[in-house]
């Protein structure tokens, strides 16, 4: 999550509190009012309404004559289905010729919320090409597991937040959630956006995202409900669940080739590459005269490196960092970096790109850490482990909870075929 998504979220925070303390006051006639969507054709009878449609950004079918180009930058985040609990290769793929999919045709229903393939692909993008294309289905398959899961989330933050309220009040409470989340949208998340396209105007930031087959409605939508999926994660599971000292232990003796450290070098080179002389002798010549320079003359190995050396490195005076034994192409260097006294310089080395002279600088023998050395590292990665599994399992358990109808439900756990909401 970037810096900017976390200040806008701890804004979203704060604001909520307020919001919640005055959810049954009435509301001011000039004070901001939330997005009302229009009604969306194909929806289910009795339907009021696309409540919460979804944008899926930065999505483009492989190998199609029209790609659906998005512009860089003005997505919100999203929660991947591939670190949700999703297993990806678990689609099914399709075996028979599919129908043709629509924008208005219904593809799931999650808790309340239906949701359109239109919601899926922008609208206007869903071209005959694309529909007929052979990933089509796959691709909206990928993108509802992604939906399904941020969906799922938002709608919990949202109904823990107002529960056990009185019926009106649950609503009052909604409304004013909503608003709190819009504001940030519009008066921080839109202005930073249009920095980052270059937008002077909110007109000139509409446009590109019309051409990009987007609209402000959505985005904001969008932006509310990543926003409340991610905030629920984040009070429900704790960022550093505690490791006990064992698991460290633990760890440490069952993975200890992890903290082996191969002996490591510090070194310089000068280099006459056969290539860049007419021949072996004077290839010779040129490394015997850049040694005797600095043994007999006493100039600085770095100086005559970027003047006379041939080989890699010698604009930086001849010096590479820290070199991991037998991570060399040349076995002759190897084996020198890895012999020659620290701060002296080499016999001439030959291999099958020139002549060479080192001079070692640094070198450290191979190791293994001790506990005591590891210790931090492990708990890092234990602690990493442990949240991301803790935020998995927590994920996996409210999408189970949550009622799903689907076209696909063989993708997604628990869910039930939308056939039976269409009988």
């Amino acid at each position: 999550m970037t810096r900017e998504m976390k200040n806008l979220i701890a804004q979203f925070v704060i604001g909520l509190v307020l919001a919640s303390s005055c959810a049954i006051a009435q509301q001011d006639a000039n004070r901001y009012q939330p997005y009302q969507p229009t009604v969306v054709g194909g929806l289910p009878p009795g339907s009021k309404g696309l409540e919460q449609p979804v944008y899926v950004a930065d999505r483009v079918l492989p190998q199609t004559t029209s790609s659906i180009d998005v512009t860089d930058g003005i997505a919100p985040e999203y929660l991947s289905a591939s670190n949700l609990g999703f297993d990806e290769s678990k689609i099914i793929p399709a075996t028979t010729k599919m129908n043709r999919f629509e924008a208005g045709e219904l593809v799931a229903v999650i808790g309340e919320e239906p949701v359109l393939v239109g919601n899926l692909f922008p609208a206007n993008k869903i071209t005959p090409q694309i529909l007929n294309h052979p990933q089509f289905e796959m691709q909206l398959r990928k993108l509802l597991m992604e939906v399904v899961t941020r969906k799922a989330l938002a709608q919990r933050f949202i109904d823990d937040k107002v529960s056990g309220k009185p019926l009106k009040e649950r609503g009052d409470a909604r409304k004013q959630m909503k608003t709190q989340t819009a504001k940030i949208f519009h008066q921080k998340w839109v202005p930073m956006q249009m920095q980052r396209m270059n937008c002077d105007t909110t007109l000139e930031f509409e446009q590109k995202l019309a051409e990009a087959g987007k609209d402000l409605p959505t985005m904001q939508i969008d932006f509310s409900e990543n926003t409340w999926a991610q905030e629920h994660v984040r009070e429900k599971v704790p960022e550093t669940p505690i490791v006990e000292l064992s698991e460290l232990n633990d760890y440490y003796a069952d993975n200890i080739d992890e903290f082996k450290r191969p002996a490591r070098v510090r070194f310089q080179m000068l280099s006459a590459d056969f290539s860049k002389f007419p021949s072996k002798e004077e290839a010779f010549k040129a490394i015997a005269d850049m040694g005797n320079q600095i043994l007999l003359g006493g100039a600085p190995f770095d100086a005559v490196a970027k003047r006379q050396s041939t080989g890699l490195g010698a604009s930086d005076g001849g010096l590479f960092d820290w070199t991991i034994q037998g991570e060399l192409k040349s076995k002759e260097i190897d084996k020198a970096i890895f012999a020659n006294p620290v701060g002296g310089l080499s016999q001439i080395i030959e291999n099958s790109d020139g002549f060479h002279i080192v001079k070692v600088l640094q070198r450290e023998p191979g190791y293994t850490q001790t506990f005591a050395q590891a210790q931090a590292e492990i708990r890092k990665s234990l602690v990493d482990k442990k949240a991301s599994k803790m935020r998995n399992d927590f994920i996996k358990r409210v999408r189970e909870e949550t009622a799903i109808w689907t076209k696909w439900p063989e993708d997604i756990p628990g869910s039930r075929d939308i056939s039976e909401l269409q009988q």
